[in-house]
């Protein structure tokens, strides 16, 4: 057993761990807790839990408006509760992806419906967005994809500048994150920002991945637009602006270093067409 994961179901009086998937940052676990009820173990790489920090105590401030519970923190370790049920991403995939973004939707605008205090210590998004701000391209990066790079940047700045409606921010609020049981849709893994209410389904239109060829046609875009939109209550180009600058984000993010090429080019070609078209 791995010496992090052993001491954490230690201190946490966690039992018969059960690996379930691994991100960039966390190795999560279905364990059982002292009482015998079933718990998600999520353990991170990184002991100060990097860019998730802050995003548990947002979960914890979203307790009652449909936000995964957390039973406990320690170090890299965090406890949630057991989710039953299929993620919005699998009800897009297997059954009817519209559904999926009306569901997402009513998820944004239950979180947001009365704004939180910013009391938190949430990063800025500015220091956030602070690789597109100052993006790189290498040497071989194609003219198109750097031409939208620069185009995306310039876009950061002006959201940044023009922003009004500043609250705490789920962060990365797309159909995985959101987990569809019988007591109702819940939220999970935020990443806790604090910026322009526009930012938060800006990932959205990256997801599901496994539908790729969905997200990048130019109808399925203005639709979904307009029923985030309405839920944030921000003008649809507003949206459809910080939908390419966080798909860029998560290109130059990718590359950790000058932008070579990117899979993602194309749909970040066809998200700024949508935000020019508005």
């Amino acid at each position: 057993m791995h010496h992090g994961l052993k001491q954490a179901l230690l201190r946490l009086a966690l039992r018969d761990p059960n690996r379930l998937a691994e991100t960039a940052g966390a190795i999560l676990w279905r364990v059982r807790q002292a009482d015998g009820t079933q718990a998600v173990l999520k353990l991170h790489k990184r002991a100060d839990r990097g860019n998730e920090a802050a995003g548990s105590a947002l979960l914890q401030a979203w307790a009652d408006r449909g936000a995964v519970r957390i039973l406990a923190k320690d170090g890299p370790a965090i406890v949630m509760e057991w989710l039953e049920g299929p993620s919005l991403a699998d009800v897009a995939i297997n059954d009817d992806p519209k559904r999926a973004v009306v569901m997402l939707a009513e998820v944004a605008q239950r979180l947001h419906e009365i704004p939180i205090l910013p009391t938190l210590d949430l990063p800025e998004l500015p220091a956030v967005l602070a690789p597109v701000l100052d993006v790189h391209c290498a040497q071989s990066c194609p003219d198109p994809l750097r031409k939208s790079l620069k185009e995306a940047s310039a876009l950061a700045r002006h959201l940044l500048n023009t922003a009004t409606d500043l609250r705490p921010l789920h962060g990365d609020l797309h159909h995985s994150n959101v987990i569809v049981t019988d007591a109702g849709s819940r939220v999970l893994d935020a990443k806790g920002y604090h910026g322009d209410i526009g930012y938060e389904l800006a990932n959205a239109f990256r997801h599901p991945g496994a539908l790729p060829h969905l997200l990048r046609d130019p109808d399925w875009i203005i639709w979904c637009r307009g029923i985030y939109a309405k839920a944030l209550d921000v003008p649809e180009q507003r949206l459809a602006q910080w939908a390419a600058v966080k798909c860029a984000l998560s290109i130059v993010w990718r590359a950790a270093g000058p932008v070579s090429d990117n899979p993602e080019a194309d749909l970040l070609s066809g998200l700024l067409a949508s935000a020019r078209e508005v």
